[in-house]
């Protein structure tokens, strides 16, 4: 299973559902990780620390959605986002 996270759309949003280290600690239970280019620069995470934590950086919205199985969001999806949602993915956010 893999599990993605997407940067966040919300104006005024540093949170990312997704840090390198916890990501280090879901890979460690059998995930594997991806996220979103630029998705944890409000929150002080390079794309560099998260592909040195093994993550995959994949550069579009479009792309991240397509290949996580799982994702992970702070914020509730936007209009766009809930149309790249189907059957076969999990959606985790407040």
């Amino acid at each position: 299973m893999r599990i993605g996270t997407p940067r966040e759309l919300a104006t005024g949003e540093s949170r990312v559902a997704m840090t390198p280290l916890s990501a280090l600690d879901l890979q460690k239970l059998g995930f594997e990780c991806c996220i979103e280019s630029g998705a944890g620069e409000a929150a002080g995470f390079t794309d560099a620390a998260y592909a040195e934590a093994g993550v995959e950086v994949i550069k579009t919205a479009a792309g991240l959605w397509k290949a996580a199985d799982i994702i992970a969001k702070v914020r509730a999806p936007n209009e766009t986002e809930l149309k790249r949602l189907n059957k076969s993915k999990t959606l985790i956010s407040f």
